[in-house]
């Protein structure tokens, strides 16, 4: 069965020994890879025997390379057995074949299916004599789904009864825990060997040189070599020229050939119906009895059992079904594909099944019309399996039959989108807005502008051109005119032009337009269209001085949610609320907005409301004054945001450990460094302010200075968005440190509308503005201002109860005093820094307070952060070994360190933060 067993010894008795240890109660994963026909499936075969003659119960599933498989196929196929509580009905998620839906949210129907499957196998390995073995084959085919399922089963698969074995060629996911063997090509010795177990009489000498040359030592070529020539009965003689004109594919076809007909015709059924056969099916669709045609395939080597599913059969091998599919003439493909959609269509198969087979019979107007319906179902499925990719690839074959139809590119466009192929989805909605434009057709020019929503950056441009051209189709000429009548134009193409221009730039053109949007909307009464124009209207607030206007605008989104609009309308209000309450000072507010954010995520299942939810978490983690807890929660945060496209997960990642820096005294890194990002990044004054930010926390006074320069050009011109204030307190800070007084000035006066607000978002937390406001008011000469503003940033931090916030803005204040009210205030912020472990604070409050290392104790810190041991300390200094321990005890108890390496950050970021 398969590939002879040869020269895998190691990785057999791997799997034998995940399988005992399985056993025993420590499941496992074994992930094999390796390129076709290296012998994966022969070692898994051999795996899987030695597994049953142990009493391991064993369930097999095999992913399939056509378009049509449905999601989750190789573990639906595992799944269905006669072990109880295994069904593939595990996995539906209630929408399978297209024929009307639950109402269940497709994102939390998968994680409901997932987590019931992944309990389901738990409980069948811990009642299965023996353990539970899984084999899924071919993973390099299968869908997001099964892998996602796969990965669930890796995190989850300890302290279990279950073996997971998996084959690929390669596998582009992370599989936690997984063992991974990989098979490597037979070298010229095993060849030998293979060939003397092979041929059944003495192989000449010259033999196995020439074919692993051939063969480039992979078993399936090898074997279709060994094959041809022990029938032409060669290996005995000299090695001479082996005529492959066409390669293996002609191998296996010598081998079909030698067929009789019907078989051959029935295998050419098969080759079209795809690699993994259904017998039943087969022989509906062949409309004869097949059993003893399959028998002479079976025996021939060319279709193989599958033991644990009688009533499946398979190919040896994918190039042997490309093999016989290839032999096939035009019309017998077309016939047979003709036969097999019939067939599916009959039996209500899936609609990916049915419109593969659909697109390939394609020959005509009326078989055609009837593939792109059958594309378009099997697309409407796919989306709400949520595999976007596939949705796209149908409504792309749609396409290739009718290249004209831009309501189909736009659907196309749309699946793109929700997949993050951007490109494709741009270039999509341009070619179905010159359709519109050609065709004077307004409604398919909206459309085509309206298509790819909620993205920003270098894609924002594209996108309100699409807007400007789909306006023009309404009459209204691009440019910088407010008072034209918009009365025609849908309030969702409005609103999201005035979003795209506050993303591009354009905020004073923005704001009267998202006016209008909101006029144009509450006219129309469609409660999709009004939470697009509130949330045009968001984007042109600035957080810090109407965030009244935005928790009245985040109230009517949560209404318009209510009402029958869209469920993202929900998220936006929750999150709005979120940022809103952190700038005003509410936490009571915000602890329960976060516990409905909590509720929301629990009820949507989607990973992006999940992201946000660790977000808001870890800004209150720091407030609380936990902020090694706030980075662990960003870092997940951050890990949680690869599973999904079109949000700045890494950006806003980099500016939270960015406010986490002054408290833990480490400096996020930028890839490629500080002075690159600036020069590219120049253009871009959030970024700028960033650079500026992470550049104070490295002690680079170049960089900084260079970002303070581009900011001071920038100031007056920066438009009343939520980024204001940030770029504002950022060059005010910059400022102080660098000693630029000019700077400071413009942004102080600037800034000072702001004053009793907090500079705290979920993307990062900064505090009171107060605190910045004194700083800048002290470099100004002002004494009397900064001392007003240290005042009130204290209160303020002090009232809403964050910890590490009130001990930055005291140590800021006593930086201005001096004798005694300086000497108070930085002894309660060192108390407070080191009953947090706040390093860079203690460190610098120390100074101030004189409640310093001493100077023995500093000198040992200092060799101790160099990486010199106890021992080589007292050497050094003449003391004993002890006393070097006690100092160095005592160092890190006052710099709130608890290692060495802590010791070290400790020391230098208190440097900084004192210049």
């Amino acid at each position: 069965m398969g590939t002879p067993l040869v020269a895998r010894v190691a990785e057999v008795v791997a799997l034998d020994r995940l399988r005992a240890d399985a056993a025993a109660g420590t499941g496992g994963i074994a992930l094999l890879t390796g390129e076709a026909g290296i012998g994966k499936t022969a070692v898994v075969e051999e795996a899987v025997a030695r597994a049953a003659a142990a009493g391991a119960t064993v369930l097999t599933g095999r992913a399939d390379p056509d378009q049509g498989a449905p999601a989750f196929w190789p573990w639906l196929r595992l799944l269905d057995s006669d072990v109880p509580g295994l069904t593939p009905n595990l996995l539906n998620t209630g929408d399978n074949n297209g024929t009307g839906g639950s109402g269940e949210d497709p994102v939390a129907a998968r994680f409901r299916v997932m987590q019931d499957t992944l309990r389901a196998l738990r409980s069948a390995a811990s009642v299965t004599d023996g353990g539970l073995v899984c084999v899924l084959e071919d993973l390099h085919w299968a869908d997001p789904g099964s892998l996602a399922l796969l990965g669930l089963v890796c995190r989850e698969v300890g302290g279990t009864r279950l073996l997971v074995i998996a084959t690929a060629r390669t596998l582009d996911v992370e599989l936690p825990g997984a063992e991974s063997l990989t098979l490597t090509p037979w070298d010229p010795a095993t060849v030998a060997t293979y060939l003397a177990q092979r041929a059944g009489s003495p192989v000449h000498a010259s033999w196995p040189a020439v074919v692993h040359r051939l063969g480039g030592g992979n078993p399936l070529y090898t074997r279709e070599l060994t094959r041809l020539l022990t029938a032409t009965d060669r290996l005995r003689h000299p090695a001479g020229a082996v005529d492959l004109p066409d390669g293996l594919l002609r191998l296996v076809g010598l081998r079909i050939a030698a067929l009789t007909p019907p078989a051959r015709e029935l295998l050419g059924l098969a080759a079209a119906l795809g690699t993994d056969i259904d017998v039943p099916t087969l022989g509906r669709i062949a409309a004869k009895p097949v059993e003893p045609l399959l028998a002479e395939a079976i025996g021939a080597g060319i279709l193989v059992e599958d033991p644990w599913a009688p009533a499946r059969l398979r190919f040896a091998h994918e190039l042997v079904r490309e093999a016989r599919y290839a032999g096939l003439s035009r019309a017998e493909r077309i016939a047979a594909h003709t036969r097999i959609a019939e067939e599916f269509t009959a039996a209500g198969a899936r609609a990916g099944e049915t419109a593969r087979h659909r697109v390939r019979a394609a020959v005509d107007e009326a078989s055609r019309r009837t593939a792109k319906e059958a594309c378009e179902a099997a697309a409407r499925a796919t989306t709400r399996q949520l595999d976007h990719r596939a949705a796209a690839t149908w409504l792309g074959q749609a396409l290739d039959l009718f290249p004209d139809d831009p309501w189909l590119r736009l659907a196309r466009a749309e699946a793109a989108c929700l997949d993050g192929r951007l490109a494709v989805a741009v270039a999509d909605c341009d070619a179905a807005m010159a359709v519109a434009e050609a065709a004077r057709r307004p409604d398919l020019g909206a459309a085509a502008a309206l298509t790819v929503r909620g993205f920003g950056g270098p894609v924002a441009s594209s996108l309100l051109r699409l807007c400007e051209r789909a306006l023009a189709l309404f009459g209204v000429p691009s440019g910088p005119e407010f008072d034209l009548d918009l009365g025609l134009v849908p309030a969702r193409l409005v609103a999201q032009y005035a979003i795209l221009l506050v993303e591009t730039g354009g905020h004073a053109r923005a704001e009267p337009l998202s006016r209008q949007a909101m006029a144009l909307a509450e006219a129309g009464g469609d409660a999709g269209a009004m939470a697009a124009a509130v949330h045009a209207r968001h984007e042109v607030l600035d957080l810090a001085t109407d965030a009244e206007e935005i928790l009245d605008l985040a109230r009517r989104s949560l209404r318009l949610a209510n009402g029958g609009g869209p469920v993202d309308a929900e998220l936006w209000g929750r999150l709005w609320r979120l940022d809103a309450l952190l700038t005003i000072g509410d936490l009571t507010g915000y602890d329960a907005e976060t516990a409905a954010l909590a509720a929301l995520a629990e009820r949507l299942g989607r990973p992006v409301v999940r992201w946000h939810l660790l977000r808001a978490r870890a800004a209150r983690m720091l407030l609380a004054g936990r902020p090694d807890a706030a980075g662990a929660l960003a870092d997940e945060a951050l890990a949680l945001a690869g599973t999904f496209d079109g949000q700045p997960g890494p950006e806003l990642h980099a500016a939270f450990h960015a406010s986490l820096g002054p408290f833990t005294g480490r400096v996020p890194r930028w890839p490629g460094g500080l002075p690159g990002a600036l020069a590219t990044l120049g253009a871009e004054p959030v970024a700028v302010a960033q650079i500026a930010r992470l550049a104070m926390l490295d002690g680079d006074r170049d960089t900084a200075g260079a970002a303070c320069r581009i900011l001071r050009d920038v100031l007056p011109g920066l438009p009343p968005d939520s980024r204001r204030g940030f770029v504002l307190l950022s060059a005010g800070e910059a400022a102080v440190w660098l000693d630029q007084v000019d700077v400071a000035a413009a942004v102080y006066e600037l800034t000072l509308p702001i004053a009793g607000r907090y500079l705290n978002t979920m993307t990062a937390c900064h505090g009171s503005v107060d605190r910045p406001l004194g700083m800048m008011a002290a470099l100004l000469g002002d004494r009397q201002a900064a001392e007003r503003h240290f005042r009130s940033a204290i209160a303020m931090e002090e009232r809403i109860g964050a910890a590490p916030f009130v001990a930055q803005a005291q140590l800021a204040y006593a930086s201005i005093c001096d004798g005694r009210p300086a000497q108070v205030l930085a002894s309660e912020a060192l108390a407070t820094a080191r009953r947090l472990g706040l390093g860079p604070i203690a460190v610098a409050a120390a100074a101030l307070s004189r409640d310093d290392l001493t100077g023995r104790e500093r000198e040992i810190a200092q060799l101790a952060a160099e990486g010199m041991a106890n021992r080589e300390i007292a050497a050094r200094l003449h003391i004993s070994e002890r006393t070097v321990e006690t100092h160095v005890r005592n160092a890190l108890a006052k710099l709130g360190a608890t290692n060495r390496t802590q010791l070290a950050a400790r020391l230098r970021a208190g440097n900084q933060y004192q210049h």
